[in-house]
């Protein structure tokens, strides 16, 4: 049976706006506000780090870990339970840097692979509890 041509135009219509009527709320990602973002490295262990060097983490929903240490890249995994963060050993590309980049990255990895736990600041800011000492985030 064919339908009118004005009908049909509202049948369709009918479809499209219930199929977006009953589409899931779109997923957190599983993590919050911890998981996607690239978080820049602002603080190492209440020393600062150097001008203008690039260091990251993203910590991704499937359990990756990955970023820039300033010289060159990590990645390895990560998990969660409650305020609890862990980072399994982190492996890394081996480029060669200027001594100071490659002393804070080497320090930031080690630092890094002793998390025990994280939390956010009133501004934002995540702070990720290590062995060594804090290490500061911001959202890059």
């Amino acid at each position: 049976m064919r339908l009118p041509p004005a009908l049909a135009g509202l049948s369709l219509a009918g479809v499209v706006m219930s199929a977006c009527a009953t589409a899931p709320p779109p997923s957190s990602g599983g993590g919050g506000p911890l998981v996607g973002p690239e978080w820049r490295l602002e603080d190492l262990l209440g020393g600062g780090i150097i001008d203008r060097s690039h260091v990251t983490l993203t910590l991704a929903k499937d359990g990756a870990a990955a970023g820039a240490g300033g010289c060159n890249r990590y990645f390895g995994t990560w998990t969660r339970k409650g305020d609890q963060l862990t980072l399994g050993k982190m492996g890394s590309t081996m480029m060669a840097c200027a001594p100071s980049l490659m002393e804070q990255e080497g320090k930031y990895l080690r630092a890094l692979e002793t998390a025990s736990a994280y939390s956010f600041t009133p501004d934002g800011a995540l702070v990720i509890a290590t062995a060594d000492g804090p290490l500061k985030f911001r959202k890059d």
